[in-house]
């Protein structure tokens, strides 16, 4: 029996589609997670409260250098958004922790940086603070 090159490639595609289908839906088979930590500044309390559509996970209080952590996993619709109000020295200030279109094929574990001027989140393949949102106060 000779076996053609369009056979072996047919069989060679027929192996690689579940793995193409599996690396597609990585994202939402897998936790999230965020962390929030206060650079404020020592002595300056960060107050934050994290949310989504069905889910409040409360308010919690930062010292200085201290992170707040909350994990979840994507739904399947693509419409996971986790907000979340900061509050210090009576200002409040909102960002959106997670939202599926911006953070999908982002980093897996997302590092949010408060500081007075602004807030980052930190990109796990430049090592480096990105789309920092600067505070007008």
């Amino acid at each position: 029996m000779v076996i053609s090159s369009t056979h072996i490639l047919f069989v060679y595609l027929l192996l690689l589609s579940p793995l193409v289908v599996v690396s597609h839906w990585w994202p939402i088979l897998t936790y999230r997670h965020v962390y929030i930590r206060n650079d404020l500044g020592n002595g300056t309390l960060l107050t934050v409260h994290c949310k989504s559509k069905d889910e409040d996970l409360g308010v919690h209080k930062l010292h200085y250098k201290k992170e707040f952590k909350f994990q979840f996993r994507p739904n399947i619709w693509g419409t996971t958004l986790y907000f979340c109000h900061l509050t210090w020295h009576g200002k409040s200030h909102r960002i959106d922790a997670f939202d599926n279109d911006r953070d999908i094929f982002f980093c897996k574990d997302l590092k949010w940086s408060v500081k007075k001027h602004q807030t980052c989140l930190f990109n796990c393949d430049t090592q480096k603070y990105v789309n920092c949102d600067h505070h007008n106060y």
